[in-house]
């Protein structure tokens, strides 16, 4: 498929009320357990169908929606909401898109659309949780993410120092051993068997943690080079990206890490005074990517022939590995070892 040219925006917020609804009217009864609360969080989640179909229909992959239904049927299920529940938000979702758009434009988001209904009857691992599965996990992982969710900060620093000490790299043991254990952390959280409050103190830990590594890293000597790290504006998820960063140090580039949700003209301002040879942008929801897209296009307009290469990663560019191309980047990365084999 090709770029559709369709814009969502301008319906999002409208969309998001009429799906949400006509969604609680016809499921009156069910739905009132979880009473005005519940309501907001199913509007969110509308929200987010208009996010992650507007990425499909840009990056012209229905894959992107479908990865991101068969995550939410994967929460949904956990949480004793029935599937036929989120089947009928799409079918409300095409009605509306239906009386909105054209006729052309309308068949190009039903077509995504209804991939995902399908798609619901079918057996499948969400996207995010098979990604942890594709590097090969260290051999202490399943201590390692017991350390996390019992709150254990002194076990889980002892076991990447042991794991450092086995002769990992601090990138390995990122890569290998603290990104798969919080993967598998959230997908305990998306199951509905931890709360929201582990997920968060098992992250704090393994930033605690890496800090520590850190200081048992080996780094190589200069190198001349400078990259720099940042996350897109609006992504607060920066732990990731600070792993990327810390590999590139190690390799004897000169780091400027400037961390979560920073504003384009702010990181246009250091890309100006700083003038690295890398710029590596983190994008971890579908909105960040239309917000990449347009710092990266911002970034060349003003620096012309100044202005770095630039490398897309984060979650949003894991559920399919072609839409870092709509931000218009130079190149992506899944991970920190994944941008290592392209240095």
């Amino acid at each position: 498929m090709k770029n559709s040219g369709v814009d969502l925006s301008p319906l999002r917020e409208t969309g998001a009320d009429f799906v949400t609804d006509t969604l609680y009217a016809m499921y009156a009864v069910e739905l009132q357990r979880f009473g005005e609360r519940g309501k907001q969080n199913c509007r969110k989640d509308i929200l987010f169908h208009f996010d992650y179909l507007q990425s499909a229909l840009n990056v012209g992959d229905p894959n992107v929606f479908v990865r991101y239904t068969l995550w939410l049927k994967d929460i949904l299920n956990s949480r004793s909401v029935p599937v036929a529940h989120l089947s009928t938000s799409f079918e409300m979702l095409i009605s509306f898109l239906n009386s909105k758009l054209t006729p052309e434009a309308a068949a190009s988001a039903t077509a995504i659309i209804d991939a995902a209904r399908a798609a619901l009857l079918l057996d499948v691992l969400p996207a995010l949780y098979t990604y942890s599965l594709r590097v090969p996990h260290l051999h202490s992982i399943n201590q390692y993410r017991e350390s996390l969710l019992q709150g254990d900060h002194r076990s889980a620093l002892q076991l990447v120092g042991s794991a450092m000490q086995n002769g990992n790299s601090l990138t390995e043991v990122s890569v290998r051993l603290v990104q798969p254990a919080l993967y598998q952390i959230g997908n305990l959280w998306q199951k509905n068997e931890i709360n929201v409050a582990r997920e968060h103190m098992a992250t704090e830990i393994c930033r605690n943690v890496l800090a520590s590594a850190y200081l048992q890293a080996t780094f190589a000597p200069p190198i001349g080079k400078t990259a720099m790290f940042a996350c897109i504006e609006g992504n607060h998820h920066a732990l990731g990206l600070r792993m990327l960063a810390d590999a590139f140090e190690t390799k004897g580039w000169q780091v400027f890490y400037l961390g979560a949700n920073l504003p384009c003209r702010d990181l246009m301002r250091e890309v100006d005074a700083k003038r690295p040879q890398l710029l590596a942008l983190s994008a971890s929801m579908p909105q960040h990517i239309a917000t990449a897209s347009t710092t990266i296009e911002s970034l060349r307009a003003e620096m012309g022939s100044a202005c770095p290469e630039i490398w897309m990663g984060g979650l949003a560019t894991l559920l399919e590995q072609s839409i870092w191309k709509i931000t218009k980047a130079d190149s992506w990365a899944a991970d920190a070892l994944h941008a290592m084999e392209q240095l």
